[in-house]
Parts: C-alpha cells; structure tokens; sequence
C-alpha cells in the first residue's frame, strides 16, 4: 500500500506543481470543512474557515494558476465557489445580528455573484471570441492582447471578504449593506475598463478587420519591411529549434522578423533583438501583408507552416533545426520547400536515399554555422578527470522514431562510467524527454539520482544539466555518449571521441550504413557492452582507433570547416534573396498594380 506521502507526491505531479495543492486544497477543503461545523452547531468556526477560504482565493490565482484553470473549465470558478459560502454563511443563523442583516446578506450576495458573473462571462469571451492573444517583442506601440483579461485577484479577494465578513460576524443591517454595496462598487470600478478595452477592439476589428493592436504590427511591418522571415510552431520546450538560430539571424545583412506560434514557445525563445510576433490564429496572421518580405526560413516542419507557404511572394526553405541520420531528416513533407539547405553531403544524401525524387536544384549547402563555437579540446590526456558527456535524445513522436538510449541503457551506462571511477559524467537529456512515454521520465529521475548519489559519495562533480547551451557542454568534455541526432553531427566539428547506442539491434556494419554519423563512433548495444572500449579511449589506456575517420566524417556532415561559420551563412540568405528577387519579382509587382 503506497505511503502517505508518495500519495501526496502523485497527486502534486498530477495537478502539475507541488505548489499548486496549497490553494487548490485551501479553496476547496474549508467550505467543506465549514458546513460539517455547521451541521454540528460550530456556526463561528464554520464563518472563520468561509472566511479563510475567500482570502485564499488570491493564493488559488496566483500560486496555482493550474488549478485555478482547471476549477474554471469545471464550472466551479470564483462564482460558483463564493455562492457555495454564501451559502454556509446563511446556514450560520446564530452569527446574524438580525433578520434584517441576514436580508441585506442576501441583497450583497446577489450583487457580488452577479459582478462575479460578468468577470467570468468576460474572460470567457476573450478566450473563445475573435479577439485573438497575441504578443511582441521589439515591436513598438501597444502590440499585446491577453488570452483574458487581467484576473485581479487582489481586488476579487477583497470583494468576497468585504461583502462576507460584516454579515457573518454581526454587524447590523445598515453596515452590511454599506461594506457591501461599495465592495460591489469596486469591483465594477476595476471591471469595467476590461470591458471597455474589449469593446475598443471589437469595435475596430468589425470596422476595419484589424484589432489596434494587429493594425500597429502591421504598420510596422509597413516601416520595417522585413526581407527574411523564421516561422516556427511547437511547444516550450521545442524553444532550442528557434533559439539554436538567433546567432545566425542576428548576423544577418538583411533585415529578419520571427514568426512563433505559440506563446509558450515565445516566452522560451532567448533573448535577442530580433523583433518577434507570436501569433496563434491562422486567420490574424493570414490578415497581414508579408509581400515585402523575399524569403521564409522553417527550423521544423509543422502543418501551419502552409500559412505563410502559400504565399508566392517569398520563396521558402526548410533550414532545420540539426543535421541527423533520423527519419525526419527526410521528412516527405519537404518536397514543399522551394529549397532544403543541408550542412553537407550527407544531408543531400538522406533525400536521395528516400525515394522523394527531390530534384538536385532543390538542395542548398550552407555548412553548419553553430559549429563555428564547437572547440577540438579538451583532447584525450589534457584534463586529470575527463569529462564524458551524455546527451540521449527523446523517445520520438512515435515508436518508429525512438532512437533514445535512455530507456533502454541509460542505467546501464551510467552506472559503468561511475564504477570506473576515473571519469566525470555530465548528464543533458534532450527537452522533450518523457513528452510521450512516462518510462522515459522514470528512467530520467533514476539517472539524476545515481549522479546525485555519486557526486557525494566520490566528491567528483557530476552534473545533470537541464539548461544552457549543449555546446558549452561539448566543449568541456573529452567524450560524448549520445543517439542518432544532430548532437552527433556537432559534436564531430570537434572531432573529439563518440560512442552511439544501436538502438535497432542489427550488425555493426549495416548500422553504419543506414547511419552515416556513426561512422567514427564506439557502437553500444542493449546491453551497454562498448562502455569499456569507450573508457579505454577517454582515459588514454587504450589507443583511438577512430581518430582518423572523424575528420572526414565531419566534413561529409557539416562541409568544410570553411562553410561552418556564420559568413558562410549570411552568404547563403543572400543568395537566396537574390534568387527571390529575380524569379519571385513579378508576383510582387502583380500584388503593388492590383492595391
């Protein structure tokens, strides 16, 4: 029978956080707790835990904003939950001064229920009705619009406090009805301009089409006249597919203007001064003119990349977020791109391999400029303890994808690199672990528990990283332990020892050959054995027989050292650019004749 305690655990890791159960318990569990001292004749201990309860509401929206959702969604938000006290507080006859006081309760009640109700029938109208979210960055003028409109929790705490407390702590008729009224008072005062900002941009919307705030991006747009635009979807967790490029684009001669499509993946992405627009609603985005801009680059492939595709105004290329032997390298959805820039040879290879019949015009070299911070050190023997870094990828969108070592050796394979004793290990799994399969998240915890354990026990500093760059990580370490993915593909640029787990359990040789980036690298099978090859290498004992293969596996990856720089990227947009104004031109002139 699970403990107390691992019972608690699993239902903070259901509702998201530990820090959500104080409010969602406090919110809830007093007017339980209230009416069972009600029942019992405890009519004063019972209005003191209403009470509590309605000053908990402030906690419930600002420390456990899930909760408070998900109450929300189940028809049980502030309304709901301050009808329930009044409720408890009407059935607490003896705190009453009066029959007059319970009446004027009752007036208040009624009010505050229905200002409560405006509050909630508003937020729900900017969450389903045409006044899409949207947010900014480096965008001037007034450019944001909320999903809803601002909670207030304060003043929502301190309305239900103030039409509550008189009443059932026996003030007289005249005062329960004054407190009260001016609590309704202000909770209009601070309710109505949300409505009226609302009304604004409705308003504009069915006048013109355009909400202020889109209307104030446009003109920007109109100003700044973009040439190069990124358009990314996803999750938060798939920031590293826009942030791996900001470098690059900031380099940029042209002028570049992100496009997200989701505000959790706009609050993730790093710093930079690349004015950025995140906009989820097809139909807001598909209102604003791009035809200044010459050209759209793609990190991923994602379905509402089409809304910026069918545009013919700017040729498109997909850039990637990575060069890796997986099977989304050769994604069929590619064949829309007018370009697909690949690092090196085997990028263009992946294509030609997969029966896409991808015309050879299609393919764009462009190296790897995030190689260009990528260091050959520390060699094998530079540091006393080497440092072994080990960077799995994630189980995949699906099985066909799970290419992950983490499930399958990750125990197996950290516990020999720490029983060796002679080695660091610095653990960075990929951000969507355990995204798909909870295994996966379990096999994670265990993991970061070993190193935990053993970094106390040994006073040597293993770590487990879950933020940062992974390339300052490549540069201070000797190894690297990973699966097929781009980290493969920049590691090489430091041509520095490898070892890829065979997560498909087929010869030496045939894994190779469908893999390329494993060409120069110690293989692990689902039993971890290579581990010991791998140390002999990293430790000096053995010699590296592998050495010689990187070079030239690096190159058939990235290109040439001289194309992974970020010049030879800057090169590439301009080409791409030119190519645009010339074959693209005349669509852009058609659109200037027909406005």
């Amino acid at each position: 029978m699970a403990s107390p305690a691992r019972f608690l655990r699993v239902l903070a890791s259901r509702v998201g956080h530990s820090s959500e159960l104080p409010g969602l318990l406090l919110v809830n569990v007093l007017p339980l707790l209230a009416l069972l001292l009600v029942i019992v004749g405890q009519d004063l201990a019972a209005v003191i835990a209403v009470l509590a309860s309605a000053a908990a509401e402030w906690w419930l929206e600002r420390h456990s904003p899930v909760s408070a959702m998900l109450l929300r969604q189940a028809t049980a938000g502030p309304p709901l939950r301050f009808a329930v006290r009044v409720l408890i507080s009407l059935l607490a006859t003896t705190q009453f001064h009066d029959r007059a006081a319970q009446d004027a309760f009752a007036v208040v009640a009624i009010l505050v229920v229905s200002g409560l109700c405006g509050r909630a029938l508003h937020a729900e109208y900017r969450r389903i009705g045409p006044l899409k979210p949207m947010r900014t960055r480096h965008i001037p003028g007034a450019t944001r619009i909320d999903e809803e409109p601002t909670s207030r929790p304060a003043l929502a705490t301190l309305v239900q406090l103030a039409a509550l407390a008189p009443a059932v702590l026996g003030a007289t008729w005249w005062v329960v009805l004054l407190v009260g009224v001016a609590a309704f008072a202000a909770l209009l005062a601070g309710t109505i301009p949300d409505f009226l900002t609302s009304w604004r941009m409705r308003t504009a919307k069915r006048a013109t089409g355009f909400t202020p705030q889109l209307s104030a991006v446009q003109a920007f747009l109109d100003e700044y006249r973009p040439e190069v635009i990124v358009h990314l979807s996803g999750p938060d967790t798939a920031a590293y597919q826009i942030n791996t490029w900001i470098e690059s684009l900031e380099a940029l001669d042209q002028r570049v203007f992100v496009v997200l499509r989701d505000h959790p993946l706009f609050e993730k992405m790093a710093a930079s001064t690349l004015p950025t627009l995140s906009l989820p609603a097809p139909g807001e985005l598909l209102m604003l003119d791009f035809s200044m801009a010459k050209v759209a680059l793609y990190p991923a492939n994602t379905g509402n990349n089409i809304h910026l595709l069918r545009l013919p105004t700017m040729m498109s290329a997909f850039i990637g977020h990575g060069d890796s032997d997986k099977s989304a390298s050769n994604n069929p959805f590619s064949r829309v791109y007018d370009e697909l820039w690949v690092a090196g040879e085997a990028g263009a290879d992946r294509y030609r391999r997969s029966g896409l019949h991808i015309p050879e015009d299609q393919f764009r070299f462009v190296g790897r400029p995030q190689a260009h911070a990528i260091r050959p050190t520390p060699r094998v023997g530079d540091a006393e303890v080497p440092t072994v870094l080990y960077a799995p990828t994630w189980e995949g969108v699906n099985q066909h994808q799970e290419y992950s070592s983490l499930r399958a050796i990750g125990v197996k394979l950290v516990d020999a690199l720490l029983a060796d004793g002679s080695v660091r290990v610095v653990y960075k799994p990929h951000p969507f672990t355990g995204q798909r399969d909870a295994k996966y998240r379990a096999a994670h915890a265990a993991l970061v528990r070993r190193l935990d354990e053993a970094k106390l026990r040994t006073g040597i500093d293993h770590r487990v990283v879950m933020k940062g760059s992974l390339t300052d990580w490549m540069n201070q370490s000797t190894a690297l332990v990973s699966d097929i993915s781009s980290v493969l593909s920049d590691w090489l640029a430091g041509e520095k020892p490898y070892a890829v787990f065979n997560h498909t359990g087929v010869s030496t040789k045939q894994f190779r050959e469908e893999y390329p980036s494993s060409a120069a690298a110690t293989l692990l099978d689902r039993d971890a054995h290579g581990v010991d090859e791998l140390l002999e290498v990293v430790t000096g004992r053995g010699p590296d027989q592998l050495s010689e293969y990187r070079s030239k596996l690096a190159t058939y990856l990235l290109g040439p050292p001289e194309q992974r720089t970020i010049e030879a990227f800057r090169e590439a947009v301009t080409a791409f650019v030119a190519r645009s104004e010339r074959e693209r031109s005349v669509y852009r002139t058609d659109l200037t004749d027909s406005l």
